[in-house]
Formats: structure tokens, C-alpha cells, sequence
């Protein structure tokens, strides 16, 4: 009898310990989610991050980088929930089927960045060719910005290469390490997101460009350096959710509230801008609900050949 109790007693315990992970995979609070950040974005995503976990308990983890560098992380190593950039990478990863949804929520415009209270009194593009104006651009090869270049200054009567041969430009592939440069004295002008001079608007002034030298929206192409080409203005700020991530209904709902209006007063604050014809969803399931502006065939080159 005592043997047959003791069989049933491990018995129950057994079926018990079986049982258990089953409920733990239950949980009642989602732990965090990792969103993968361009740095453009990083500043005002830590903001939306905090607002989200306050009104709803869920987290949020931050992984910043350059957007190029973090879409070759998510396919080598297939973790994260969340992949927030800028053009043209929101195309280039559903084309690699890493993605699964994927919104557009805000876009970005270029500024002249120059020092505070503009010395060189810096008025447009053409003072930027002046043998007395140090200036700072991104890398024409490797930055999304700098892809523009051409044509903002083509449309301003200015040929690009012919100013980058006759005069010394510093060039970065990072705008936030050109707009750093003003900070330091090192340059009296640069040409960088108006989000990245948003954040230095104590430090630094900026000098809007004439709209008629900005790429005309879904007009002007961009030629990539795998020689295709493809629309790049507006300049869109995409999420998506990853293919990779177990958390999806919970990565889901964020992408709700960054694209609701609710997180709008915070995008514009840190100079993003906000319609409701950009403010919209371009893949369900993978599936592009709108006309992609970068061919799949763009989407299987390798990391290298993707414009950061």
C-alpha cells in the first residue's frame, strides 16, 4: 500500500512538472521588446518607448545603429522584434523576407546646418560653393542623404562632383558626424536631416533649402550603388515587424501606437512631419499593399551594395 502511494504521489508530481511549462509559456507580462533603431530616429524612439511602457507596461529595448549596418544584423543573426529606417530599407527587407507588416509614419527633408547665429551668413546652396564656407556633407556613396546630393544641387545650378574636386569638403557617411563637426568649430556649414539639427537647435541654426531644389516627390529617382534606381522623396521613416521575432502581437501594437495620433506631437517635435497621406501601411504579411520603390531584385544584393 505505502509503495503503490508513493508511485501515485510521484506520479502526480510528474504529470505536474510536465505540465508546467506549458503555463509558464502563459505569462501574464510580455517581456521587452527589441526594436532596432536608425540613429536619425534613435532620439525620438527612446521618447516613444518610455510613453508606451508608462501607458501600457510593455518595454521597449533600444538597439541603435546605422540603418545599413542593422538590417545586415537582423539577417545574420534573425533576432529582434521591430526594425525602424529610413528609405530605401523598409523595400530592401520584405524584398529579403525578413519582415513581416510594415508602415510608413513619418519622412524627413534636408537643412543647411551652419553655426549659431550664421557668421558666414549662409543664405542658400550657392554660399556653399564660397572658398570661405568649410563645409560637411555625407558621403554621396554610402549615406541615403548623400544619394540626393546630386539633384538638390543639380536643381540649384550647381554640379556636385565639379564642387567636390574644386574645393576641400569634408565627407561622412554619418550626419550626425558632420553636424558634430559645427559643434566643434570644425565646419561653418552641412547639409544633414532636419532631425538631426532639431537636436542641436541650442548649439547650431539651420537654413531651410529652397522646396524648388528639393526631389520632387515619386518623380526624381536616386540611382543606388547596385545601378538601379529608385524613388527616394518624400524620404519615408518605416517600422516593420521581423519575421524572427516571438512577440509579434506584441510588436504589432507598437507599431499601432507609433503610428497613431498619439505619438504625431512627438515625431514633429523632433522634426519629423506627419500626414495622413504619408501616415499609412505599405505591407501586410509581407505582401506590399502599395508599390514598392525598390525592385526585389535590389532586395538579394549583399549588405554592401545597400545604400546606409
Amino acid at each position: 500500500m505505502s509503495r503503490d502511494r508513493n508511485f501515485s504521489r510521484a506520479t502526480i508530481l510528474f504529470t505536474f512538472f510536465l505540465l508546467l511549462p506549458a503555463g509558464c509559456a502563459k505569462k501574464e507580462t510580455a517581456g521587452p521588446l527589441l526594436c532596432h533603431v536608425g540613429g536619425t530616429m534613435r532620439p525620438v524612439f527612446e521618447k516613444l518607448a518610455e510613453l508606451y511602457r508608462q501607458e501600457t507596461g510593455q518595454s521597449i529595448e533600444i538597439n541603435s545603429a546605422d540603418s545599413g549596418e542593422l538590417l545586415a544584423h537582423i539577417e545574420l543573426q534573425a533576432q529582434g522584434d521591430l526594425y525602424v529606417a529610413h528609405d530605401p530599407f523598409l523595400d530592401v527587407i520584405m524584398a529579403r523576407g525578413l519582415a513581416v507588416d510594415g508602415w510608413t509614419l513619418a519622412e524627413i527633408s534636408p537643412v543647411i546646418l551652419v553655426q549659431k547665429g550664421n557668421p558666414k551668413n549662409i543664405r542658400g546652396l550657392q554660399d556653399l560653393a564660397r572658398a570661405d564656407v568649410q563645409l560637411a556633407l555625407t558621403d554621396p556613396n554610402a549615406s541615403t542623404l548623400g544619394r540626393l546630393l546630386p539633384t538638390i544641387f543639380a536643381k540649384a545650378g550647381m554640379d556636385l562632383p565639379t564642387l567636390l574636386r574644386t574645393k576641400n569638403i569634408i565627407i561622412h557617411r554619418s550626419g550626425s558626424y558632420v553636424a558634430n563637426l559645427l559643434q566643434m568649430k570644425s565646419a561653418d556649414a552641412a547639409l544633414v536631416w532636419g532631425a538631426v539639427a532639431i537636436l542641436r537647435a541650442k548649439d547650431l541654426d539651420s537654413v531651410p533649402i529652397v522646396p524648388e531644389y528639393l526631389p520632387v516627390p515619386y518623380v526624381d529617382a536616386v540611382t543606388s550603388a547596385t545601378g538601379k534606381s529608385y524613388v527616394l522623396a518624400p524620404v519615408r521613416v518605416t517600422i516593420c515587424s521581423l519575421r524572427c521575432s516571438d512577440q509579434r502581437e506584441q510588436a504589432r501594437a507598437f507599431m499601432a501606437f507609433v503610428t497613431s495620433e498619439r505619438a504625431r506631437p512627438l515625431l514633429e517635435e523632433y522634426g519629423f512631419r506627419v500626414t495622413a497621406q504619408l501616415r499609412r501601411q505599405e505591407y501586410l504579411n509581407g505582401r506590399p499593399l502599395t508599390t514598392p520603390k525598390v525592385s526585389p531584385g535590389q532586395g538579394s544584393t549583399s549588405g554592401k551594395a545597400v545604400p546606409k
